[in-house]
């Protein structure tokens, strides 16, 4: 278990850094997570995790990160950006959904990481 809570770490904790040096960052907090939202110039990265360890131990929190992802990602749609991939109801991917199972499956010794995404967008041509 402890290989594949490290995989998982270094397959999802490490695609977008949480803050990075340009663009605009803010937060928003979930009954259960954090999500960090990142914009840049072309791209808004985010990154979430749980707010406590024994919310990191429930499958739950995977579902919220998506649940709040999804939400402010449909959010910019409306405020004239178009992503260059179609946004779903699990921005974070199968990834998030394998972590969810696992914990599903054994919870005992896993220790949460961050899941993080990036969205590539261009303005709406109006």
């Amino acid at each position: 278990m402890k290989l594949l809570s490290s995989l998982l770490v270094c397959s999802l904790g490490g695609i977008v850094p949480m803050l990075a040096e340009a663009g605009d960052a803010q937060s928003t907090l979930g009954h259960l997570v954090e999500l960090s939202i990142k914009l840049n110039n072309d791209s808004i990265a985010l990154s979430c995790l749980p707010r406590t360890e024994t919310a990191g131990k429930t499958p739950d929190w995977v579902i919220e990160c998506n649940r709040l992802a999804y939400q402010y990602l449909i959010g910019k749609t409306g405020d004239g950006i178009e992503f260059s991939r179609q946004v779903n109801e699990k921005p974070f991917g199968m990834a998030a959904d394998f972590m969810a199972n696992t914990l599903m499956s054994d919870p005992s010794g896993f220790k949460a990481a961050n899941i993080s995404q990036e969205f590539v967008y261009k303005h709406k041509k109006t």
